[in-house]
């Protein structure tokens, strides 16, 4: 607006010196007339000049404050920054360099790696043509620890660097094939079994009614017709519950892929807290934490109500020995995942057997048959996420912590 207004009077001014000057020399004003000639120039001066300037304004070119190497640094780091897969880079004295932003955040560093975990340092140490070798598990601050596969190419000196390292997660495809491989021998197992005993159960269910039916027209059953009829009633119920029990392993086998749909988890607890009430009401007590506002995420709300019973069941049977048993049910948004816990203050759980506890087949408890844990486990990670078993603090109330990550 100033720009405007001074040009306007430049121009007020050059129009005046052109009309005023001959009249006023005419009526013998001439020092008037030529003040106002020299104003006129002045003014058609000081217009020219503010259009030089005007010009030389727009043809400038503002010099680069990057200079062109320094851009393509900075590019080539963006790229980097880009990529999900750690890149690492090894110096010629041994050293390890974060070289873009996953690597940062796994590692928790802004660049060098001070104290690289034992596994990796080892993996690098080893022959890198072994693939067995290439697999390496890794934990990133709180997280449970996660299967990479490390790629290792040369860096033949240039620049300092000897090595260039790259992780890759593979923890999801192993999960994968380990539930893929736990299903086709489940297949086998129950398909198998179930040809022999089924008709082992037919069987002896019939025999057994005949007998009784038989043994119960006679007026004087002897001692031999007992036994008999105790043995057939005995195979009978062990055939059943060799049933019921392969039968269990069949449905952990034929899980069906989940249908996943928008779900507020508040709601699902809130069920989930009245089925365990139902059972264990009078004898174990269920707190439920959620965090503040609505959690809505994509599950399926059938299967996974079916996983953390599971998981409560097993933490209300652990606490039955104490005092004041309690189980603990928690919801919560951590590092953008969801975060549901079951803890218990049980016992605990022996740390020789930490290891063992979600694979099939295997029970630690009278009575237990191996599937609760595989199946919530598979359930789980049917979701995309995991579940694992958390070492609580020494000076936290409660004894055993399973996680969900979602």
């Amino acid at each position: 607006m100033r720009a405007v207004f001074e040009t306007l009077l430049r121009l007020s001014g050059i129009v005046v010196a052109c009309l005023l000057p001959a009249p006023m020399w005419n009526r013998g004003f001439y020092a008037t007339s030529l003040l106002s000639i020299c104003l006129g120039l002045l003014c058609a001066v000081s217009l020219v000049m503010a259009q030089i300037r005007l010009t030389q304004r727009l043809k400038r070119h503002e010099p680069s404050v990057v200079r062109p190497v320094d851009r393509e640094k900075l590019r080539n780091r963006a790229l980097l920054d880009h990529a999900p897969v750690p890149l690492l880079i090894q110096q010629v004295d041994g050293t390890l360099y974060a070289a873009n932003r996953a690597a940062r955040r796994l590692f928790m560093t802004d660049g060098l790696l001070r104290e690289p975990p034992t596994q990796l340092v080892d993996a690098l140490k080893n022959d890198a043509s072994a693939p067995g070798k290439r697999l390496i598990r890794l934990a990133s601050g709180g997280d449970a620890p996660r299967v990479y596969a490390l790629s290792v190419g040369k860096g033949g000196g240039v620049g300092g660097i000897v090595a260039y390292l790259a992780l890759t997660d593979v923890e999801a495809g192993l999960n994968a094939v380990e539930a893929q491989a736990l299903r086709d021998l489940l297949q086998v197992l129950s398909h198998e079994i179930m040809n022999s005993l089924t008709p082992i159960v037919s069987l002896s269910a019939t025999v057994e009614d005949l007998f009784a039916e038989q043994a119960g027209l006679m007026k004087n059953q002897d001692e031999i017709g007992d036994q008999i009829l105790e043995a057939l009633s005995t195979i009978r119920h062990r055939a059943e519950g060799l049933d019921r029990f392969v039968r269990g392993y069949r449905d952990l086998a034929r899980l069906p892929e989940p249908s996943l749909k928008l779900t507020d988890l508040g709601a699902l607890v809130r069920e989930i807290a009245k089925l365990f009430n139902a059972r264990w009401k009078t004898r174990v007590t269920l707190d439920v934490v959620m965090s503040a506002g609505r959690i809505m995420a994509r599950l399926d709300a059938v299967q996974m109500e079916q996983a953390l019973v599971n998981l409560l069941n097993n933490a209300a049977e652990a606490t039955l020995g104490q005092p004041v048993p309690r189980v603990q049910l928690s919801v919560e948004i951590m590092n953008d995942a969801i975060s549901i816990s079951v803890r218990d203050n049980g016992s605990g759980i022996d740390t020789a057997l930490r290891e063992r506890i979600f694979e099939p087949f295997v029970s630690f408890k009278p009575g237990g048959n191996g599937i609760g844990l595989p199946l919530a486990r598979q359930i789980i990670r049917g979701h995309g996420g995991n579940l694992t078993l958390r070492s609580n603090d020494e000076r936290s109330c409660w004894a055993t912590m399973f996680e969900v990550r979602l």
